[in-house]
């Protein structure tokens, strides 16, 4: 029954390493499921790189070039390709790819597996480190990064995501909330938080402790992986080598994602009686944010240093606030 579902790969390219994209595109060739189109989406690379990307397709059919004139990045790009994807009425899951890893061959049919048999609407899975050699680096990125993605809910995957996107299958069912992505004037978050995100509101996430895919670390990632992200000391450590240098950039973010969500399920949240960040359905990540460090803490999400690290940028860009209005109603009445 499995091989009557037809997928689409929505594979995004930029100027890629050619070797490392050979092997990617044969890694989806290697795939013991055959019912899937690969829409490779080139975010306007140089012509090289266009002609050496078809090169390398050439001759199977199952691959789709769409070449552009005009760069999006990374995050717009993957919306190109969703759209391209949901063109054809046959497709009933998507997976997404990046330009330089490699799947192992029963990805997409032990994803389709699972994706059905726990009627879920998304599932990904755990990956493989390797490095530009191809040598593992670490057997489990989940481990390595702390992740326990079985602990998710909604409310948690707005503090932290750990859902990679090139692990992931979901349903095509997702395509008219997922689409269009919200808008952001720099890359803040990227495609695979919003998906996973919209998953979790609409339905079930399931997940596979077994790496699927060779996830590749070079100096050229868009998104890198962090030992024990997320934790207390591993948030000192990262500010420390900042040398305690404040933006405040990461609560704006995490605080604009959030209301960008809401906006978009609106009247379903109205609905719900939260409690957590969305009691007062104000969703600044204020206040609030110590529940879900609470949370985080009880379930071992581990994402607790996160939720400190947002609530004191919180605190301190407030205090910053009230002192410069301060002075400006001193100045006034000088």
């Amino acid at each position: 029954m499995l091989v009557t579902q037809k997928i689409a790969i929505v594979l995004a390219t930029y100027n890629p390493n050619l070797e490392y994209f050979q092997k990617q595109i044969e890694s989806i060739k290697n795939q013991t499921y055959k019912n899937w189109v690969c829409h490779i989406i080139d975010d306007c690379s140089q012509m090289e790189y266009q002609i050496a990307i078809q090169k390398v397709i050439a001759e199977d059919l199952r691959f789709i070039c769409h070449f552009h004139n005009n760069n999006l990045n990374h995050y717009h790009n993957f919306e190109r390709g969703l759209k391209y994807a949901i063109q054809d009425s046959e497709i009933t899951a998507i997976a997404l790819a990046d330009q330089d890893d490699i799947w192992y061959p029963k990805k997409l049919s032990v994803s389709l597996e699972k994706l059905r048999s726990e009627k879920a609407v998304l599932v990904h899975s755990d990956l493989e480190m390797i490095d530009s050699n191809d040598q593992i680096i670490n057997y489990s990125t989940w481990k390595f990064e702390a992740r326990k993605p079985e602990k998710l809910s909604t409310d948690l995957l707005l503090l932290r995501n750990v859902v990679t996107g090139c692990s992931v299958l979901f349903c095509t069912s997702l395509i008219k909330d997922v689409l269009p992505f919200p808008p952001q004037k720099r890359i803040h978050w990227y495609h695979d938080w919003w998906i996973a995100l919209i998953a979790a509101q609409k339905g079930k996430i399931a997940h596979i402790h077994q790496p699927l895919v060779m996830y590749r670390i070079h100096g050229l990632n868009n998104v890198g992986v962090t030992q024990d992200a997320g934790k207390f000391y591993r948030e000192l450590l990262a500010w420390i080598s900042k040398k305690f240098k404040i933006t405040g950039n990461s609560y704006l973010v995490h605080r604009d994602f959030s209301k960008l969500f809401y906006e978009r399920f609106q009247q379903e949240l109205d609905n719900v009686n939260w409690s957590n960040p969305f009691d007062d359905k104000n969703l600044d990540f204020g206040f609030k944010i110590l529940k879900l460090c609470y949370k985080s803490l009880l379930s071992g999400y581990n994402s607790e240093g996160i939720a400190l690290r947002i609530w004191v940028l919180k605190v301190l860009l407030d205090s910053q606030k009230i002192r410069y209005l301060f002075s400006k109603n001193n100045n006034k009445h000088e």
